[in-house]
């Protein structure tokens, strides 16, 4: 039989390394436009004790899943005319391999055939009526609707989206997301609030991941304890049982 106190600390390992992974996931990424912090969804004791009152599990933390936080990081100002930030809910659209991708990353750039890109990975950037083409040469202007103007006339305007209803979004790496179910609906934003010559800062604090590091550090010596001293009781017992015999 497996020893329950083993099994409790070797989780507490295990949840302390996934949460240290997604941390310095996100340090890493602290300075790239539109990168959403993410955390392991860890199931705490509360709900293990509970579930093990029915005998439906033990007591003992578990990863879930991850989390991906949607708060807002700070705008960045860059004054180039492609780099657009949202300042309202909602997705820039790109067109990728996997399909449709959604991002809060506005830095864009033009390929040699006029084409609006993302600066990262390269991808379609979308608009109201597909792919977004620039004519060579014109003066670009992207206003506070996300309507693209070549020459002061508009040619196009950006595609916002939001998911409808709870629909969770599987991220590509951290600033690209895509739908989980292909099935789900992502609901058109009307009126937009994109700003030119800006891009949104990651929403990671480096202070408080930090400050989480040290935490999770003091958690992972304490599990590494717990499973120490049970090992050295457990040799005592055995010592003590053959000392009888």
């Amino acid at each position: 039989m497996t020893d329950r106190i083993f099994e409790i600390g070797s989780a507490g390992l295990e949840s302390s390394d996934q949460r240290v992974r997604k941390l310095m996931d996100n340090m890493v990424n602290a300075e790239v436009p539109g990168y959403k912090k993410s955390e392991a969804v860890v199931r705490g004791f509360p709900l293990e004790l509970e579930a093990a009152s029915r005998r439906i599990a033990g007591m003992k933390p578990q990863v879930d899943g991850t989390f991906y936080s949607n708060i807002q990081g700070a705008l960045v100002k860059t004054n180039n005319v492609l780099d657009v930030a949202l300042g309202s809910d909602g997705y820039f659209v790109l067109s990728g391999p996997w399909g449709e991708g959604y991002t809060r990353d506005g830095r864009f750039r033009l390929d040699k055939e006029g084409r609006l890109l993302s600066v990262a990975g390269n991808n379609p950037v979308m608009g109201a009526h597909g792919q977004i083409f620039v004519p060579a040469g014109a003066s670009i202007e992207i206003d506070q609707y996300g309507q693209v103007l070549a020459d002061g006339e508009a040619i196009d305007r950006l595609l916002v989206v939001r998911p409808e209803g709870n629909i969770d979004l599987e991220s590509l790496n951290g600033s690209i997301f895509k739908k989980t179910n292909p099935y789900s609906v992502m609901q058109e934003v009307e009126a937009p609030r994109v700003i030119q010559g800006y891009v949104e800062a990651s929403n990671v604090n480096i202070v408080d991941s930090m400050m989480e590091m040290i935490y999770l550090e003091r958690m992972y010596n304490i599990n590494s304890k717990l499973i120490q001293t049970r090992d050295e009781n457990l040799a005592r017992a055995m010592e003590l049982g053959r000392a009888t015999q």
